[in-house]
């Protein structure tokens, strides 16, 4: 590693498996052991060295990937493991991903088992997205639309939840989210085909193949393309 970069790469490599996942160049999603990285290492290696940030950021993105994927409970365990560590400060673009996929985790895991801790933080998670919607509309609106979807759907509005959906695609699309533009694809075709209407359901699920196929994901559009089949 060129200028004595090499601690600054090792802690690059979650963001690199976790690419190489959403592509379909690894053994699976959720496996620990990477191309060329093992996580758990990592992650020993970052709390024994006081590193509590980057021992965040390796749960949050392994929290991230497993929901990308369909492993709510996964996701829901690195969760929590990612919130009792306690840190002092973050950047705002981490503390509103962090908001942003544990919010979504959270109003999954309150759509599962009906439990008030998962719904206290679902609604907690769209507080919070309100500011960072307010000070940075471009980079966050489009997360705010999804999360208030989700709680739509919760709350059983249809209407609402149907029209959240579609904002948040909108919004995405047009400030340049396409990652996000397809997530909220594919959770609307989830939330179509749970009310019974298939067809439009395999309509958001195809439009989801399509943007990540687009972002490189070749992998979960492939998921995305089976739930199509299925509808």
């Amino acid at each position: 590693i060129e200028h004595n970069q090499g601690q600054f790469y090792k802690f690059l490599l979650p963001y690199r498996h976790a690419v190489l996942d959403l592509m379909g160049h690894q053994l699976g999603p959720n496996q620990l052991i990477g191309d060329g990285m093992n996580e758990d290492h990592l992650l020993e290696e970052c709390l024994q060295l006081k590193g509590t940030r980057a021992a965040a950021v390796i749960y949050h993105i392994r929290s991230w990937v497993a929901y990308v994927f369909g492993n709510y409970d996964l996701a829901s365990k690195m969760m929590e493991e990612r919130q009792v560590i306690t840190l002092m400060s973050s950047p705002p673009f981490l503390s509103c991903s962090f908001l942003f996929v544990e919010g979504l985790i959270s109003f999954q895991m309150a759509q599962q088992t009906g439990q008030a801790k998962w719904k206290a933080l679902a609604y907690k998670s769209i507080e919070g997205m309100k500011e960072y919607a307010l000070h940075a509309p471009s980079n966050c609106h489009h997360k705010l639309l999804l999360l208030q979807a989700e709680s739509a759907s919760l709350a059983g509005d249809c209407d609402d939840a149907v029209r959240s959906f579609d904002d948040s695609i909108s919004s995405a699309s047009e400030h340049g989210f396409i990652q996000d533009q397809a997530l909220a694809y594919e959770r609307a075709g989830i939330f179509y085909a749970k009310q019974g209407n298939t067809d439009t359901a395999a309509h958001y699920y195809n439009q989801a193949h399509c943007k990540y196929s687009m972002w490189g994901a070749k992998r979960k559009a492939d998921c995305c393309l089976r739930k199509h089949d299925q509808s």
